[in-house]
């Protein structure tokens, strides 16, 4: 469903009067908390969990500066970036082409500053072999980088709202109607209306639980202690 769709079909959850809005622009009164409401709904699941596999999104391979260390998302042009997904991290020789790939070992920053911010390997620039997220969440790498390699990753997407009565949000379509439940909520906690606040928790908890069995990472359970 659409922005439109799903504000329609809030509206008839909550038993409101007539057809529901024509489009989410420019509407004033209960049509617009109507399309607040499914705006709201929206960010608070994809808030929900900052990896829902959804959210999960590549970089476009950047190259290597020689003698950088971190790149920042302004570096990468990223105005979207939410969480990197630091287990993602490929290098390859740019002129080799991808049969030169390797994976990158991420290394917590304070392990990272330790290994590569101290003596001569300030200034020593290579190939690298991991990466980091630092504080300001750049990427860093070890060791500093020579020119000639290309960077591939993966990063989760910041939540956004919807603008246009033809955007369709990007959880998989069998959940969309979670957006519509949680939505009810915020009617009913606005109106008082307890019988549809309560079928909109009832609902959306239900789907909620399929979709975070469904569509987040895996748990790796790790081997017996010795």
């Amino acid at each position: 469903m659409n922005f439109l769709q799903l504000v329609a079909r809030l509206s008839t959850e909550c038993g409101v009067a007539g057809n529901g809005p024509s489009t989410v622009v420019g509407q004033t009164g209960l049509n617009l908390r109507l399309v607040n409401w499914i705006n709201a709904a929206w960010l608070d699941i994809q808030s929900a969990h900052r990896d829902w596999d959804w959210l999960r999104t590549s970089l476009t391979p950047f190259a290597t500066v020689a003698g950088q260390q971190t790149y920042s998302t302004a570096d990468l042009a990223l105005t979207n970036m939410g969480m990197w997904d630091r287990d993602s991290f490929r290098v390859y020789d740019t002129a080799a082409g991808l049969s030169s790939e390797t994976t990158l070992t991420y290394v917590p920053y304070d392990a990272w500053r330790n290994s590569f911010l101290i003596g001569s390997l300030r200034t020593t620039t290579s190939r690298p072999d991991a990466v980091t997220v630092t504080p300001n969440n750049s990427l860093g790498f070890g060791p500093i980088t020579a020119a000639g390699y290309s960077i591939v990753g993966d990063y989760f997407l910041l939540p956004s709202e919807m603008t246009l009565d033809a955007d369709i949000p990007i959880l998989p379509t069998q959940y969309h109607l979670a957006i519509v439940y949680r939505a009810m909520m915020h009617y009913g906690a606005q109106y008082s209306a307890i019988e549809v606040y309560q079928r909109g928790e009832n609902e959306f908890n239900k789907m909620m639980l399929r979709m975070s069995a469904d569509r987040m990472p895996d748990i790796m359970i790790g081997g017996a202690l010795a």
